[in-house]
C-alpha cells in the first residue's frame, strides 16, 4: 500500500494551495486526489479578474490563477491523480480510489484535508415547478456554458439573482449578444449591492427587478414566458424569455465522508472546524466544504493555512 505523509481530496483552489502550504512547510510526500479530468474546480468557469491577489500581487482570471498554481505543485513534486473518484476514507486514514487505469487502489497517510468544495442543490429556494421545460439552468451550469463550453443558454434570458455571481453571469451573457429580459431578486437592490456587484454592472444595462419572485413559468417544450409577482404588491408581471437561470442553494460536498462522522456546523452544513481541524484528530479541511452557504459570497478562497495546520501536526 502506498504511504503518505498527507493525502489531499479536491483539487479545486483550497486543495491544491493547502499542497503548497504543506510543502512549503517541509512535507514532502503529498498526494492529490481530483475527480474532475483537470485541477481547478469551479474556478476555471470564471473568466473575470477576480482571483490571485495574495499570490500574484494582482487580480487575474480564474484559468490564469489555476495556471500559476498548477505550475507551483509541478516544482515542487507534488503529485495529482485526476479523473479519480474516492470511494471511501476511514478513520485510520485509509483512502480508497478508483480510476480507469489503475482500477481500485488504497493509499495511507498520516493526515488527511478533505477539500472537496460545494455543489449547487436545488434547496427549496426555487417555488415553481421547473422539470417540464427546456432551457431552465442553474448560475453555475450558465457559468460553464458560456466559458468553457463557448455557447449561450438562451438569446433572452431571465435570471433569479441572490449574490454577485448571478450579476456575472448576466454580464457575460450581454457580452456574449445576448439579452436579459430580467435580473429578479426578493429583496431590495441596496439590500444585496456591495461593492463588487456594483464594479460587475457597471455600464451595463441590466434590468433588475426588486422585491419580487417568479411564480409561473409557461412553454410547450421550452420555457417562453416568466410570470413575476411583486412580494410587496401582488401584482403580476409577464416577461418573454428563452431561458431561466436560477440560483440554487450551495451544498458542501460530503457524501464519501459521512462514515467518519465528522461534526457539521448548523449554520453552513460544512464541517465544523477550529483552526482546519475537524473533529478527528488528523483530519483537517479548508475551501467550500466548510463554507458552504457562505462561500458565494466570500472574495477568495484558499487553503494555504490549512496546510500549515497540517504540516505542523505531522511534524509533532
Amino acid at each position: 500500500m502506498p504511504k503518505y505523509d498527507l493525502i489531499i481530496i479536491g483539487a479545486g483552489i483550497a486543495g491544491m494551495t493547502a499542497a503548497m502550504g504543506a510543502a512549503q512547510e517541509g512535507i514532502e510526500k503529498i498526494l492529490i486526489i481530483e475527480r474532475e479530468s483537470r485541477a481547478g474546480g469551479i474556478i476555471n468557469q470564471f473568466i473575470h479578474n477576480g482571483f490571485g491577489e495574495k499570490f500574484l500581487g494582482q487580480l487575474v482570471t480564474g484559468p490564469e490563477y489555476i495556471d500559476f498554481i498548477e505550475k507551483k505543485l509541478d516544482q515542487l513534486g507534488i503529485e495529482i491523480v485526476l479523473n479519480t473518484s474516492v470511494l471511501e476514507i476511514s478513520k485510520e486514514k485509509i483512502v480508497t480510489y478508483v480510476n480507469g487505469e489503475t482500477g481500485v487502489t488504497e493509499a495511507s497517510a498520516d493526515a488527511v484535508i478533505l477539500a472537496m468544495g460545494a455543489k449547487e442543490t436545488y434547496s427549496g429556494n426555487v417555488i415553481i415547478p421547473v422539470n417540464g421545460l427546456t432551457g431552465i439552468f442553474t448560475i453555475g451550469e450558465a457559468h460553464r456554458m458560456v466559458n468553457l463550453e463557448g455557447y449561450l443558454p438562451g438569446k433572452r434570458t431571465v435570471i433569479i439573482a441572490k449574490d454577485k455571481w448571478a450579476f456575472l453571469v448576466a454580464r457575460r451573457l450581454l457580452i456574449e449578444g445576448g439579452k436579459i429580459e430580467g435580473v429578479i431578486i426578493e429583496k431590495n437592490f441596496s439590500e444585496i449591492a456591495d461593492e463588487q456587484i456594483q464594479d460587475i454592472i457597471d455600464g451595463f444595462d441590466i434590468p433588475i427587478i426588486e422585491n419580487s419572485r417568479i411564480v409561473q413559468i409557461e412553454g410547450e417544450t421550452r420555457i417562453e414566458k416568466a410570470k413575476i409577482e411583486n412580494i410587496n404588491t401582488k401584482i403580476i408581471s409577464e416577461r418573454e424569455c428563452d431561458s431561466l437561470l436560477l440560483s440554487v442553494g450551495f451544498v458542501p460536498d460530503i457524501s464519501v465522508i459521512k462514515n467518519l462522522k465528522l461534526n457539521i456546523n448548523a449554520e453552513t452544513s460544512g464541517l465544523e472546524v477550529v483552526e482546519y481541524k475537524t473533529s478527528m484528530e488528523g483530519f483537517f479541511a479548508c475551501g467550500n466544504i466548510i463554507y458552504g452557504e457562505k462561500s458565494p459570497h466570500l472574495r477568495e478562497v484558499n487553503g494555504i493555512e490549512c496546510g500549515i495546520k497540517a504540516a505542523k501536526y505531522l511534524r509533532k
